[in-house]
């Protein structure tokens, strides 16, 4: 038995004992820190299996040593390990009651599905064993979530944990969530002075948190003082040369731009993304997304076609380093619903590709609901392989199912996230039945059509259910009710009904017309060309047609795009700088009409 393993054992026996040390010993650091990260030519599922194989000679090298346990029950979140590690750390704590240990960890797993079970167990634990510092490492991260927020909890248990364990880097993390800015000072001039004799890995990501910390404590008129001294610390940290290390860049670049070091801000990601690039990114095609915004919805279709036959162009150099990431295929794919001259089979090879690719880097789970539906859109907007689309729509309906079993994080479920989780997770089965119906339509199988139609009607009902009183919802819903009296109309045509299929595109254009949504450029409006073919078919003429589709149409489209909405939220006490030094506050503004622009930067 190792050490660590009997240290917990042995203090399990003294009632409130201390259960686990601040920190690994150096070997279980160091093992931890070893443990593999993607590069760039792993697939997600080989580095899936080679990080799990990892984690097991982990467990296996330091049994039951109260830092390896941890991270293995964090490296298990997606859905099916998530139930299996729970029910692993329900029976340890069900065998060992009494064990804080135990209970901490059985927390931990919950944590996210049942957080507030997380801190029964953690108020238990101290109830036994109140010297057991992580309790309150645990509860003071819960408290810190939007739904459970509790300032003066989170204070309390900061405040312990760091008592116990004042060299712990893992508790001054939770220092960030902290408001009082005689607290954060204190907390700041201890983990600096921690970090002056550090080098190491975790020490070097430390350095974001110390200036997170920083800033926070001072006000605005002192941040000029704070970026001096962020521009030495990077001194320091840029002649550590570990090269070897993401960290380093991140912490880098991190630091970089609070000085206001644009230039090496750049430098410090291009040479990460360089040196040790994730399987989802490329320097060079990074640069130039960077370089190069996607046009708007609303601009011009020849600035579109310009920019996307720029992007085919980059592609075929991206694929010439990288000729398995799935990132450029998708982004080849899109490109190209664009342009109206790509011949189809090109279409067609790098749809086939992109599938091939995606399913090879997903495993045997198959690829996500978004890279099916990626495909279906395009290959059905280019009336193309129409077999395919309704296979791969009932496969993103079928993985759609799946992941829609997986809850929200709980700690995150505000009444308001609840409602876009809801909203959004409704209203993504839609257009891949839509699809489906489609591909049916362009075989000719009326029939199969009407039934997958069928079930996009009550998946609408189900989004029409969640919209509630937010404005974008009821656009989004009225934009995918618009797609469903579309596919209505093309069915009846198949089938004969053309003064059917006249109502339903008037229902169609109605629709848009109310969501406010105009036909993207770039793209063939389908809608209205089918839907005037149709009319003047039937015996329509074109000045009606003009007085009753061309008006609207016409006044939609020069109405500027920009609404309001209220936020119905109370507005935080802030204190801001503008450029001449004058600071603002809440307070001086009250009685004034004012605009505010919140940006953020993740």
């Amino acid at each position: 038995m190792r050490i660590s393993a009997l240290l917990v054992l042995l203090l399990a026996a003294v009632p409130g004992g201390i259960m686990a040390q601040c920190n690994p010993t150096p070997a279980v650091q160091t093992a931890i820190d070893s443990l593999p990260t993607q590069s760039a030519d792993e697939t997600d599922w080989q580095f899936r299996q080679k990080h799990d194989a990892a984690i097991d000679a982990l467990l296996k090298q330091f049994p039951g040593d109260f830092f390896v346990e941890r991270t293995y029950i964090e490296s298990k979140w997606r859905y099916d390990e998530k139930d299996k590690v729970i029910a692993e750390y329900k029976a340890r704590h069900e065998k060992n009651p009494d064990d804080p240990v135990a209970g901490y960890l059985y927390a931990v797993a919950l944590e996210g599905r049942q957080s507030r079970e997380s801190i029964k167990l953690l108020d238990a634990a101290l109830v036994k064993s109140p010297r057991f510092p992580w309790s309150h490492y645990g509860l003071a991260g819960i408290y810190g979530m939007p739904v459970f927020q509790n300032k003066e909890e989170r204070l309390k248990h900061v405040k312990a944990f760091l008592d116990a364990c004042p060299d712990s880097l893992d508790g001054y993390r939770l220092v960030t969530n902290i408001d009082d800015k005689e607290v954060l000072a204190a907390y700041a001039a201890r983990l600096r002075t921690l970090l002056g004799t550090r080098t190491d890995t975790n020490a070097i990501r430390a350095w974001g948190t110390l200036w997170s910390i920083e800033f926070k404590a001072h006000p605005p008129s002192e941040y000029d003082g704070l970026r001096k001294q962020v521009a030495d610390d990077l001194k320091r940290l840029r002649a550590l040369n570990r090269e070897d290390k993401r960290a380093w860049y991140s912490t880098l670049e991190q630091g970089y731009k609070l000085a206001n070091d644009q230039k090496q801000a750049d430098w410090a990601a291009d040479e990460r993304a360089r040196r040790m690039p994730q399987p989802w990114e490329l320097a060079s095609m990074s640069k130039w997304f960077k370089d190069h915004p996607r046009p708007n919805s609303d601009d011009p279709a020849a600035k579109k076609r310009a920019y996307y036959a720029d992007e085919l162009k980059q592609a075929d150099l991206w694929l010439k380093e990288r000729p398995k990431m799935v990132e450029i295929w998708r982004s080849r794919l899109s490109a190209m619903e664009y342009m109206e001259d790509i011949p189809s089979a090109e279409v067609e090879a790098t749809a086939n590709t992109y599938l091939k690719l995606a399913a090879e880097d997903a495993g045997p789970d198959g690829p996500d609901s978004y890279d099916y539906s990626t495909i279906a859109r395009t290959l059905g907007r280019k009336h193309l392989q129409p077999e395919l689309v309704v296979d791969l729509a009932r496969k993103c309906q079928a993985k759609q199912k799946k992941e829609a079993e997986n809850p929200m994080y709980d700690g995150y479920a505000t009444k308001e996230n609840l409602q876009d989780f809801n909203f959004y997770r409704a209203q993504n089965f839609v257009n891949p039945t839509g699809y489906e119906a489609a591909g049916y339509i362009e075989l000719k199988q009326a029939a199969q059509a009407h039934l997958a139609l069928s079930r996009m009607e009550d998946e609408l009902q189900a989004v029409k259910a969640a919209v509630g009183d937010k404005q974008e919802y009821k656009k989004s819903y009225l934009t995918r009710a618009a797609f469903w009296w579309e596919l209505m109309a093309r069915t009846a045509e198949l089938e004969g009904h053309d003064q059917d299929a006249m109502g339903f595109y008037e229902h169609a254009l109605l629709s848009r017309f109310e969501a406010q949504e105009t036909p993207e450029t770039g793209l063939k409006d389908e809608v209205a060309e089918n839907a005037r073919r149709l009319w003047a078919k039937l015996g329509g003429s074109n000045d009606a047609w003009q007085l009753w589709y061309g008006r609207q149409a016409d006044v939609l489209a020069t109405q500027a795009a920009l609404t309001w909405e209220d936020a119905n939220q109370p507005l935080p006490a802030f204190e801001l700088t503008d450029l001449k030094g004058k600071i603002w506050t809440q307070a001086s503004l009250k009685g004034k009409t004012t605009f505010l622009n919140f940006w953020a930067s993740w």
